[in-house]
């Protein structure tokens, strides 16, 4: 899947689920309801993100990212986040996923809000899992929509409690 695709599915996703403020898409107020039910990440790096602001240029079709400093000073640096894992197509073993702050409620629901969810390109294959996993990688930012999602871990390896590597 090329990252322009992931970008749009995620981004049209969430765009076709409501609005929380002018022109920003986001998910149904009820399904963001059911996912405050349940397990999220408490690693302390998804506040550091949520710090991010997310705007949508309608005219250009385009979603921009402000980041502040403290989230600026994190790229390019070696970083581990807890989070769950949102794989992109039904594959049995993948190495492209989304790593989110929320217990995803469906497959193909949005994962939240664009500073919630980092793409990830791990070194060694991997299968779904339920449960959280810590996904170790070179953190950067991507300040271009078409190319991928905003935060990224790359070269990134994944442990957690039902973690398989094949």
């Amino acid at each position: 899947m090329t990252r322009s695709v992931l970008v749009a599915i995620t981004l049209a996703a969430a765009a076709s689920a409501g609005r929380a403020a002018p022109s920003l898409p986001v998910q149904p107020p009820e399904e963001r309801a059911r996912q405050a039910l349940m397990p999220k990440s408490s690693d302390p790096i998804w506040s550091v993100l949520a710090k991010s602001t997310v705007t949508a240029d309608a005219a250009r079709g385009v979603y921009q990212i402000d980041n502040p400093p403290e989230v600026k000073a994190l790229a390019g640096r070696q970083m581990s986040v807890t989070g769950f894992v949102l794989p992109l197509d039904p594959s049995p073993r993948f190495f492209h996923f989304l790593l989110t702050r929320n217990t995803p409620v469906c497959p193909f629901c949005p994962p939240g809000a664009p500073n919630e969810a980092i793409e990830v390109n791990a070194r060694t294959l991997m299968r779904p899992t339920n449960e959280p996993v810590t996904v170790t990688g070179r953190f950067t930012l991507q300040d271009n929509g078409a190319a991928g999602l905003f935060f990224q871990l790359n070269s990134a390896d994944v442990k957690g409690p039902l973690w398989r590597r094949d």
